[in-house]
């Protein structure tokens, strides 16, 4: 077996035939994160992420560009806890102050998720990549802005849980940028109408 070949192996999680093969794995995105805003002044802001077929399952999904960077791929012996748009929904809900989808609120925070993954250059190099576009429409369902997302992060470790690793520092980056996002829209006026009672009086 040649070096490629062990890798792609040790990538894909490859194992013996036998009946004691060890059950896969599970990564969530850790413990709960202080949120950024330090008042509820976004509490009245839905969140809804919707994402590619694809990144509705449980799979980690990982590309090698040096091989063939149109095949998406998934890890054999490890699995999210519940599918990736469902924990960065959760993230994000978390770092933000957002209420879930469905909830009553003011404006709406979309996220369209169209890449999850990690991708390899080479067999020991791999980054997070996570790819999307955002839009934030008030009551009447009226634009009041949107933007692409192009988020990367280098993975310490070849692996799935390096993978994981990059993966959940990019959602925190994510975060960080809906939060600087959010502010940039308030402070030129156009958040008047999303703004909560609570956030109002601080």
């Amino acid at each position: 077996m040649n070096r490629l070949l062990i890798a792609t192996c040790l990538l894909a999680g490859c194992a013996g035939g036998g009946h004691n093969a060890s059950p896969p794995e599970v990564y969530d995105f850790g413990l709960p994160v202080a949120r950024l805003a330090v008042d509820a002044r976004w509490a009245n802001v839905a969140l809804e992420v919707s994402a590619s077929p694809w990144l509705d399952s449980r799979e980690i999904e990982y590309r090698l560009l040096y091989e063939d960077p149109l095949k998406l791929r998934s890890y054999s012996a490890s699995r999210w806890a519940a599918a990736p748009r469902l924990l960065l929904s959760q993230r994000l809900r978390q770092q933000l102050g957002l209420v879930g989808a469905g909830a009553p609120a003011a404006c709406l925070l979309r996220l369209d998720l169209q890449e999850f993954s990690q991708v390899f250059a080479t067999p020991a190099s791999s980054r997070a990549m996570l790819l999307g576009r955002a839009s934030l429409v008030d009551a009447r369902r009226q634009l009041i802005g949107e933007r692409p997302l192009a988020i990367e992060q280098p993975a310490p470790t070849a692996d799935a849980r390096g993978g994981v690793v990059a993966l959940v520092a990019a959602s925190d980056d994510l975060g960080r940028q809906f939060a600087a996002w959010l502010n940039d829209l308030e402070k030129h006026g156009r958040l008047q109408g999303c703004r909560s009672t609570a956030g109002e009086s601080q």
